[in-house]
């Protein structure tokens, strides 16, 4: 049974060994190399030349509880003192420029940061809760235009695992922290690589016949609290650390490939069975030698071949600078790359001048079609899940929950199915106008009252909601949506007749402009005894589901004597 299974993974070598990939990628480690700033143009050239697809930068490594190392510039320049020093021995690398070059060349960067180490495991709340804190740092710092300070491509989550084997690790403490993780980028990538130990796939005989799916996730879990099934739920592309070289416990190149290829295989089926079997696999092979092991041109091409034969979507090289150093181990990384940079680049505009947003990606790039023929899909929230599905390239018209910052995430994908992701950050406009904003008390008056949503809201329903109880804490009509006036008896009134000859359209539906006008018709004296407080005006509005689609601000309308 065990010879068989070797000799099955040696016919599908010869067999399907010969088609390349797509998606290909190298770690760049600037802490190890020092100041890198001035090999940005060397790295992109690298890339280009040898069909390399996304570069994987260290961005930060935590180096005990609740603190860390930056190793890229400060561009943000909110880094908080108090988490870590930032380029404290030089190294590093400027990734705002990173970004800037690898983008301008539709050359994808993710940022790669060390969550845990021998001094802090995962059952540390606060560490956790630091992490999100830095994670936060990058994904969350925008210029004043909307783009991202970091347009990062994706994080990746490297030593997300005890540190250290051990038993009865709960692999909870690492989930948990991952749907938190996902939770807070939204619809960015999320990256991990996962522990891919010889010893748990093969120890004892070393002889490429396998554990079991099973006996192998088991012992990760327990052992170091990955569980690549759980994983799965919320990572978008697992990387096992497929680490092989000459003098290694294998002694023959089969072997090289038939581990590697195992370690695709089972991240493949913890995906699948997962119910994600498109979740990317990307398992990184050694290209640096140490623990014994010497890389070559042949260890490095057998771990190809074993990624792409687990069914893998890629591979990654662990690591650039070293490739650099040995020139002759870039043969077997480009020979099995399709050539060129493979992914399409986003470019994305956002106009919002009321709660209307359109987000217009048609600018967007790829290398070997035209943009016109990608597809897109658009997160106007950016909450992860997807207010459409994938259509022709175009511009997507959303409603903002609220007036105020929003942030809003597109997905671009070409032919291929190779997908990347961006996200704008924009300031939706006040959507209600009152004409004027005051009334007297005593002569009574009317006001002219205009809602200005967007296209979006064609044929959706408003009702208008006063309150003279002023505009806080609000009222919590549904998760996401506060509608900023207290709840009164000027509001129950009004909902409970919101048409009337006081109030004209209080309630009705918005115009093929996404707008609407009511109008407010005071009789002298009924207003008398709030003179000189201000009455508050707002609105929500459903969708053409009676879903919550938007609130308003609250305007004031001053009632004079």
């Amino acid at each position: 049974m065990r010879a068989s299974l070797l000799a099955t993974l040696l016919t599908m070598a010869s067999a399907v060994a010969q088609i390349p990939s797509s998606d290909v990628s190298v770690g760049v480690f600037p802490f190890l190399e020092g100041n890198m700033d001035s090999r940005i143009s060397e790295i992109v050239t690298n890339c280009q030349t040898r069909g390399i697809d996304t570069v994987y930068v260290s961005v930060f490594r935590a180096t005990g509880p609740s603190t860390g190392d930056l190793w890229v510039t400060d561009s943000a320049g909110d880094w908080n003192a108090a988490w870590g020093p930032v380029r404290s021995t030089g190294a590093g690398i400027n990734l705002q420029n990173l970004i800037t070059a690898c983008h301008a060349q539709n050359l994808r960067v993710v940022g790669v940061m060390k969550c845990f180490s021998d001094t802090v495991q995962p059952t540390n709340a606060a560490h956790k809760q630091y992490l999100l804190n830095v994670i936060d740092y990058f994904v969350n710092a925008w210029k004043v235009d909307g783009t991202p300070v970091y347009d990062l491509d994706g994080i990746a989550l490297d030593y997300i695992r005890f540190v250290g084997a051990a038993t009865g690790n709960d692999p909870l403490q690492v989930t948990n922290f991952l749907a938190q993780v996902r939770q807070l980028i939204g619809a960015m990538s999320l990256h991990c690589y996962l522990i891919a130990s010889r010893f748990t796939f093969d120890g004892g005989t070393y002889d490429a016949n396998f554990q079991s799916y099973t006996t192998v996730i088991n012992s990760f879990s327990s052992q170091y609290g990955q569980n690549w099934q759980q994983m799965a739920q919320y990572v978008d592309v697992l990387m096992p650390m497929a680490y092989t070289a000459d003098g290694s416990i294998y002694n023959t190149a089969a072997r090289h490939r038939a581990y590697v290829q195992q370690t695709a295989l089972y991240a493949r089926q913890a995906a699948t069975l997962a119910g994600y079997p498109a979740r990317r696999v990307v398992p990184t092979v050694k290209t640096y030698a140490g623990e014994g092991e010497t890389t070559t041109v042949t260890t490095i091409d057998e771990s190809i071949k074993g990624a792409l034969l687990g069914g893998a979507d890629g591979y990654q090289s662990f690591r650039y600078e070293l490739m650099v150093n040995t020139p002759a181990w870039w043969g077997p990384m480009q020979a099995w790359a399709v050539p060129g940079i493979n992914f399409p680049q986003p470019v994305v505009t956002t106009a919002s001048p009321n709660l209307g947003v359109q987000v217009d990606p048609t600018t967007s790039r790829d290398s070997d079609q035209l943009a016109s023929t990608l597809q897109v899909r658009f997160d106007y929230d950016n909450n992860g899940v997807f207010d459409t599905g994938w259509q022709a390239m175009g511009a997507g018209n959303s409603i903002a929950r609220a007036p105020g910052s929003s942030v809003t995430a597109v997905q671009v994908k070409d032919a291929q199915n190779h997908v990347s992701t961006t996200r704008r950050r924009f300031n939706a406009g006040p959507a209600l106008t009152l004409t004027p904003p005051f009334v007297f008390a005593s002569a009574g008056g009317s006001v002219q009252m205009d809602l200005r949503t967007g296209p979006a809201a064609v044929g959706c329903t408003y009702l208008m909601l006063p309150s003279i109880s002023g505009t806080s804490p609000g009222i919590a009509w549904q998760p996401g949506f506060t509608v900023p006036i207290n709840y009164d008896f000027l509001t129950e009134a009004i909902v409970s007749t919101p048409n009337s000859p006081i109030l004209v359209n209080g309630s009705a539906q918005f115009d093929s402009l996404g707008r609407a006008t009511a109008t407010l018709n005071v009789p002298p004296g009924l207003l008398s005894p709030f003179a000189g407080l201000p009455l508050h005006w707002t609105f929500i509005a459903v969708d053409l589901l009676y879903r919550p689609l938007c609130v308003a601000e609250a305007d004031p309308m001053l009632i004079l004597q």
